[in-house]
């Protein structure tokens, strides 16, 4: 049973994010990263593309539409590195896949238990990125046949230095010596989805870790280049299929930080 007194962990590193808590409500999910979650206390419910999963743990790419409903169980999810180096470790340790959704990790029951335990002892971050890693990558090795593209990676490193301003895919495009038309269709296969949603998923990052260093939502949400909060609102619910007050204004608290 889940301690009265556990907080939602919220925790936000530059390659991975990790949030732990319950929901009470489905979630209609755009992904912007892919994931790994885990049901805690019970199987999680799954809809995309037309099939039905029942699972206790599932591996999500980015780019897929989804509804997660986990029926009030805590669910620990693990937002994946952008470049997909995470993904493609992960990928063949999962039991099997319906439509794009892949379920069924083979340390599941082992994962679910030591989420459980990193929850009710409200684990450090320090604590929880090295059991993340240890869980991902635990050989520390490169998966097979994994490679990253120096332009789709100059792209990202363009985008997060100057996260407030819009910068067009033709400058971005020059910058990395490719066509617009080859650029974004480069980004996408690398990435999984269109600059502009990576764009939007990154603000969301900065706003978050703004809030963490003690700024107000308004403050972190416009240096992060959303117009305003309701902005930031609107595209954190399309994203992560939540608003902001769900996950920050839990009844016994946030753990929020940002490394």
């Amino acid at each position: 049973m889940l301690p009265i007194n556990a907080p939602v962990l919220l925790y936000l590193w530059d390659k991975r994010t990790f949030h732990l808590g319950q929901f009470h409500q489905p979630l209609q999910l755009s992904q912007a990263a892919a994931m790994l979650l885990f049901g805690l206390d019970g199987p999680l419910y799954l809809e995309s593309e037309g099939c039905q999963v029942v699972c206790h743990s599932a591996l999500l790419p980015a780019g897929l539409d989804l509804s997660v409903d986990s029926r009030s169980s805590r669910v620990a999810i693990c937002y994946l590195d952008v470049f997909g180096e995470d993904f493609a470790l992960l990928a063949p340790r999962m039991a099997s896949g319906q439509a794009s959704v892949l379920h069924g990790l083979d340390s599941e029951a082992a994962c679910i238990e030591r989420f459980d335990q990193l929850h009710r002892s409200s684990a450090s971050p320090e604590l929880l990125y090295a059991w993340m890693d240890e869980l991902i990558n635990p050989q520390q090795q490169v998966p097979d046949g994994f490679s990253l593209d120096s332009r789709i990676v100059r792209t990202i490193e363009l985008i997060k230095a100057d996260v407030a301003c819009n910068q067009s895919i033709d400058y971005l495009a020059q910058q990395v010596g490719l066509s617009v038309p080859r650029l974004t269709q480069l980004f996408r296969q690398k990435i999984g989805i269109p600059i502009r949603r990576y764009r939007q998923w990154h603000r969301l990052f900065v706003t978050s870790v703004g809030v963490a260093r003690g700024m107000s939502l308004t403050e972190a949400a416009v240096a992060a280049g959303f117009t305003d909060s309701a902005h930031f609102s609107h595209t954190f619910r399309s994203i992560i299929g939540m608003t902001p007050s769900a996950v920050l204004a839990h009844p016994h608290g946030v753990r929020l930080f940002a490394g």
